[in-house]
């Protein structure tokens, strides 16, 4: 990588480094949610998530689309799932925990 991929990586990786931001990636895995389902889902009030997924918006890691009065939220890249992979792998290994 270069030192700017390195810049945006390490970006990338901050935006996602909050338990409900995790908790939105794992949740939009899924399937399309709206912003109500996310935060009723998570256990978060509604200004919490919107400003967590300003973030995630903001990193391209999550689109929203409006239809009405509704907005759903997406996953903009199916990709990262891997990393929730690598991560749920690493994290057994290190608590060691088995499924």
């Amino acid at each position: 990588m270069t030192q700017e991929e390195r810049n945006v990586a390490s970006d990338v990786l901050k935006a996602m480094a909050h338990p409900v931001r995790l908790g939105v990636i794992e949740v939009l895995a899924k399937d399309e949610k709206t912003v109500t389902q996310l935060y009723e889902e998570l256990g978060c009030s509604q200004s919490m998530m919107s400003q967590q997924l300003k973030i995630l918006c903001q990193q391209k890691l999550v689109e929203i689309r409006k239809d009405g009065t509704q907005k759903y939220c997406s996953l903009c890249n199916r990709d990262f799932l891997k990393l929730f992979g690598c991560m749920h792998k690493h994290l057994r290994e290190f608590l060691n925990f088995q499924d």
